[in-house]
């Protein structure tokens, strides 16, 4: 009688598991392209795929990251009211300087 293999997926040994996240590291570390990255260290393509594919899933998403912008030319925000003000804001600082303006403009302070 023949006995049927079934297709249970086994999870890999401990030494290939280390070995794999040895090689994605390296990998994150590499600046190569995925396909530049296997031929390099004789990896078929598709089955290192699927492992960057795995590792992904795995990773928890990132909240929050800080982040460095590079300087940019001064930005501000210029309110006018018709021809009788305009007040030019380069600050947060100045948000509620120029609410109270506006508002004094609007009826006697």
């Amino acid at each position: 009688m023949k006995s049927h293999q079934s297709s249970v997926r086994l999870r890999c040994r401990p030494a290939k598991a280390a070995r794999r996240a040895r090689l994605l590291a390296k990998f994150d570390a590499s600046g190569l392209s995925a396909a530049a990255f296997a031929r390099k260290h004789q990896l078929n393509y598709t089955t290192f795929a699927a492992w960057r594919h795995r590792s992904a899933q795995k990773k928890q998403p990132i909240a929050f990251a800080q982040v460095e912008l590079a300087p940019s030319e001064p930005t501000y925000l210029t309110v006018e009211v018709g021809t009788l003000a305009r007040v030019r804001l380069t600050s947060a600082d100045q948000i509620e300087l120029a609410a109270r303006l506006l508002r004094c403009l609007q009826s006697p302070c």
